[in-house]
């Protein structure tokens, strides 16, 4: 179905959006777009793990057992949960770029504000509603960089600007272990406040809607025409002309963003699978990441030995989702089968005695199959709903999968407590792998299907 925004004339210009997009280089628009979302999402990276540097101090600082950070984290991820899914909606409903901008602004000013917090309730409280404004940026930017990404390149652009956020992650340790001897704990949240505030007014100048949005709801049409010249319009329009021409966008349809939009136009099965898909992928991601550690430690390894073998998850999956980004765009599902298949005899690897370097290298795969799946899903999840849900498509999916960054998170202190040896522990989490090859092939199947009715 092609949709068309018509102003004054019947017989005016037209002028082919779709087509621009397809024909799009990674230069000018298109790379200060992603340059711009990966700065957003570096910035919602470090504030969501804010409060995880600052622990240790707190603890000292308030005379509070570690075990109670554990509401904070908890909440700050429920926050995380309400947020994907609320503003995922929102997004659909008013734009992309507003709900990213005041999603921002409302992480920064909260985040801000915890520097100011005198108790752990008081810390707690704020993280859950500042997690609400973080969980509605991840969908929102990846909805906006797929909008602009032509089809063949869509997960490389989507992995390329969400790296930003492992990164923002991953430097928050770097910042705290300069600032926090020197400036104490309040200045965690300060950087992170003040640039989430800075990165959002500057985004009101520098962030565009998405023009597809645009289009479908028809709205600004100055601002589409302005849009469609830096996307490369042959045409050159003048003032008069632009507001007759016709701006069109093909094979879409107009669709309400309601939940149960969701499950419509044949994406009854397509979006619980994927939801199922991000439970069962952020469950071992955050099994691994918060556990390894420990695990590690466990082993014959020293504990400086241990440490670096567990830094090399991260490392893996950041190489592994950029190294991996090409083969999405081309294979689509069929990567986080073959991810889930590599995944599970090195998952199982990891409790097995074996020299440090041969450990270091299997958790380095660890880190390409698991987190290098995370981005893919990221990716698959923009290419599998249409412009007006894909906000609320991927938002849906993020915000259920925190389900099983919960459980995962939890479940390596449940798994110990039952004193399984360390080979038995990872055996049993290693079936999760299998649970996420049997989705992806049958989320496949029905993404074929659902493809059929024109949704994507």
């Amino acid at each position: 179905m092609t949709v068309l925004h018509e102003s004054a004339s019947a017989v005016a210009p037209a002028v082919d959006i779709t087509a621009l997009i397809e024909r799009q280089k990674l230069r000018g628009f298109s790379l200060g777009l992603i340059a711009w979302c990966f700065v957003i999402v570096l910035i919602d990276g470090y504030d969501q793990v804010a409060a995880a540097y600052a622990a240790p101090t707190l603890v000292r600082a308030w005379h509070v057992k570690a075990t109670e950070f554990g509401h904070v984290f908890g909440y700050g991820l429920v926050g995380v949960l309400v947020g994907s899914l609320l503003l995922g909606f929102l997004g659909d409903r008013i734009g992309r770029r507003l709900t990213i901008i005041y999603g921002v602004l409302w992480f920064g000013i909260l985040t801000l504000a915890c520097s100011r917090a005198a108790s752990l309730d008081q810390l707690t409280v704020l993280r859950f509603v500042a997690g609400i404004g973080m969980g509605g940026v991840v969908p929102n930017t990846v909805a906006l960089v797929s909008e602009y990404a032509p089809k063949a390149r869509r997960a490389t652009w989507i992995t390329l600007m969400f790296s930003g956020f492992s990164i923002g992650a991953g430097g928050g340790g770097a910042i705290a272990s300069w600032m926090l001897p020197r400036f104490g704990w309040p200045v965690l949240f300060e950087v992170g406040g003040v640039a989430a505030i800075a990165v959002a007014l500057v985004s009101f100048a520098v962030l565009p809607e998405s023009v597809r949005f645009l289009i479908l709801r028809g709205r600004a049409p100055r601002e589409v025409a302005r849009i469609a010249r830096r996307l490369g319009s042959d045409r050159v329009l003048d003032d008069a002309e632009n507001q007759a021409a016709r701006y069109i966008v093909q094979d879409e349809k107009r669709i309400r963003a309601t939940p149960l939009a969701l499950f419509g136009n044949g994406l009854v099965r397509v979006t619980p699978l994927l939801w199922a898909l991000f439970v069962l992928n952020s469950l071992a991601l955050h099994f691994l990441q918060n556990w390894l550690p420990i695990l590690f430690s466990m082993s014959a390894l020293p504990a400086a030995q241990a440490a670096k073998a567990a830094m090399m998850f991260p490392v893996g999956g950041t190489v592994g989702a950029l190294a991996l980004c090409r083969c999405v765009d081309r294979y689509g599902i069929a990567v986080i089968l073959l991810l889930a298949l590599v995944g599970l005899p090195v998952c199982i690897s990891l409790g097995m005695p074996m020299p440090a370097l041969w450990l270091y290298g299997a958790s380095f795969m660890s880190g390409v199959c698991v987190i290098g799946s995370q981005f893919a899903l990221y990716a698959v999840a923009g290419m599998l709903y249409p412009t007006m849900l894909r906000s609320a498509g991927v938002g849906s999916a993020i915000g259920i999968g925190k389900l099983g960054s919960v459980i995962g998170s939890v479940l390596g202190g449940v798994l110990l407590a039952m004193h399984w040896p360390v080979a038995d522990l990872f055996m049993n989490v290693s079936g999760v792998f299998i649970f996420i090859a049997l989705l992806s092939v049958w989320l496949g199947w029905n993404r074929r299907r659902a493809a059929s009715q024109s949704i994507a």
